[in-house]
C-alpha cells in the first residue's frame, strides 16, 4: 500500500493561535498523530482553494505558495507541485480538470496556498504536494466518483502518500456568529461524527440540501469524497476530537 495515511483537518485559525483549552487539545492532539507520519507525498484538498463551477480542480503550476496571518503570528509554506501524481489524476479521473497560472514551468509559476491548506499542512513535513480544490456542486456521483479515482492514482504511485481533507464542520452554531444560529448545525455536526465513528456514510450522503445550506460547513464535499476514498480503500478513520470555537465546528479524525 503506498496510501500511508487518511486525515480529515480542521482550519481555524485558533488551531495554532491556540486562545483556549479547547484550541490547545485540538492542536497537541493533531501534533500527536501526524509527527511520525514519514510521507514524501501530501495531497490536500482545501474548501478555500480555486473553485470551479464545472469539473474539480487540479493546481498543476511548479509551485505553491502562500503567507497566512494569525493574531500570534505569520505562517508561511512554499512546495513543489507533485506533478507526477497530477498527472496520473489527469488522464484518468473524467472530472479533473487542470488549473495552471502565469506559466507552466519556472520561478513564476506559482500559485497561492490558501489558509485552509497552509494550516493543516503546517503539522507536516511533505517534500511535494497535490493541491486540489474543493468542488461544491450538487452531483453526489460526481464526487463519489472523483474520491475513487483518487484513491486509484494514490495507489498508481510507488512511493508514500498521505491525503488531508481540508474542512470545518457546520458555522451556525451562535447567533453571535457571522452566519446566524441553526438548529441543524448541531444536527449536522453529530452526522458527521457518527459518519466516521461508524464508517458508515450513508445518512451524510443522503442528507437534504435544505439541511447542509442551514448549518452551513465547509466540510461536506470532502466528506462525500472521502466517503467513496474510505470505501473502495477499506480504510477507516479513527475519530480524535472535535469542539465548536464560537460558531463553527472542527473537527480531527485520521487513519
Amino acid at each position: 500500500m503506498v496510501l500511508n495515511r487518511v486525515y480529515v483537518i480542521p482550519h481555524g485559525d485558533e488551531i495554532l493561535d491556540k486562545p483556549n483549552e479547547e484550541s490547545k487539545i485540538m492542536f497537541n492532539t493533531i501534533k500527536t498523530y501526524t509527527e511520525n507520519d514519514d510521507s514524501p507525498y501530501g495531497v490536500i484538498i482545501s474548501p478555500h482553494s480555486v473553485r470551479l463551477s464545472k469539473g474539480i480542480a487540479i493546481i498543476n503550476t511548479e509551485y505553491l505558495r502562500g503567507t497566512y496571518k494569525l493574531k500570534n503570528g505569520i505562517i508561511r509554506g512554499k512546495y513543489k507541485t507533485f506533478r507526477e501524481l497530477n498527472e496520473i489524476i489527469l488522464n484518468n479521473c473524467p472530472d479533473a480538470v487542470e488549473l495552471n497560472f502565469i506559466t507552466n514551468k519556472g520561478p513564476l509559476s506559482v500559485f497561492p496556498l490558501d489558509f485552509g491548506s497552509l494550516i493543516p499542512l503546517k503539522f507536516f513535513k511533505f517534500k511535494k504536494i497535490t493541491l486540489i480544490g474543493q468542488p461544491r456542486i450538487d452531483e453526489k456521483e460526481v464526487l463519489k466518483d472523483f474520491g475513487k479515482c483518487l484513491f486509484k492514482a494514490v495507489e498508481e504511485f510507488p512511493d508514500r502518500i498521505s491525503v488531508i481533507f481540508s474542512a470545518d464542520q457546520a458555522h451556525t452554531h451562535s447567533s453571535t456568529g457571522p452566519y446566524g444560529y441553526s438548529e441543524y448545525a448541531r444536527y449536522y455536526d453529530q452526522l458527521v461524527i457518527d459518519s466516521i465513528k461508524g464508517n458508515d456514510f450513508h445518512k451524510l450522503q443522503n442528507l437534504e440540501k435544505s439541511i447542509i445550506e442551514s448549518a452551513k460547513p465547509d466540510s461536506y464535499w470532502n466528506m462525500l469524497i472521502l466517503a467513496s476514498f474510505l470505501d473502495i480503500s477499506g480504510r477507516r478513520l479513527n475519530f480524535r476530537y472535535y469542539y465548536v470555537e464560537k460558531y463553527f465546528g472542527m473537527l480531527f479524525a485520521d487513519g
